[in-house]
């Protein structure tokens, strides 16, 4: 249990049937701060039974990435996750940008329904057309019911199976370092 001081830095308060929680103008979490509000979001998820958790951001300017971390756990177990008043540092985050989506009311929600049912090669498509400007104006979209052409197995990452050995003549050791090979003699 965190002691009193930590938790008056924390503001909580219902809005309908979403807790909302907040942290005193701190710019930059840490990991700290991350461990008080995974303390307190989880009281009102497991103790008071809040389906719907909202974090006020106001004031922040960056967060670890294990907060996403975090969240994400609790959406993954049906929690709806609610984020309020993201500074734009926050909102250009990988993370956010790629998970997080504006409501009617400027909230914004997790959702990850744009590549929760992808395979690999398509969630790569999907970064490259959402979040880089890497994407080939000739390249056409990908489409999950067409198979990939062949690849090259070496290019594909693929071991080769050895080619077999040739008998050689010649030997295996350099003979030019084979002295320094040698034990030097010990002496009594």
């Amino acid at each position: 249990m965190m002691n009193r001081k930590k938790r008056q830095r924390v503001k909580v308060y219902a809005n309908g049937e979403t807790a909302v929680v907040g942290l005193d103008d701190i710019e930059i979490w840490d990991g700290a701060d991350l461990a008080l509000l995974r303390e307190v979001l989880n009281e009102l998820i497991e103790k008071d039974a809040y389906r719907a958790i909202g974090v006020n951001l106001h004031s922040v300017k960056y967060i670890p990435s294990g907060f996403f971390g975090m969240l994400y756990e609790w959406y993954e177990d049906g929690i709806r996750i609610i984020l309020q008043s993201p500074q734009p540092n926050v909102e250009h985050m990988l993370w956010f940008r790629m998970f997080f989506l504006r409501q009617p009311d400027g909230s914004f929600w997790l959702n990850d329904e744009a590549v929760r049912h992808h395979t690999p090669g398509e969630q790569v498509e999907y970064h490259r057309r959402e979040f880089t400007s890497e994407v080939d104006e000739e390249q056409e979209p990908v489409d999950s019911s067409v198979t990939a052409p062949p690849v090259e197995p070496a290019a594909a990452g693929v071991m080769m199976a050895p080619k077999p050995l040739v008998r050689s003549t010649e030997p295996l050791v350099n003979t030019e370092i084979l002295p320094l090979l040698e034990p030097a003699p010990v002496t009594p």
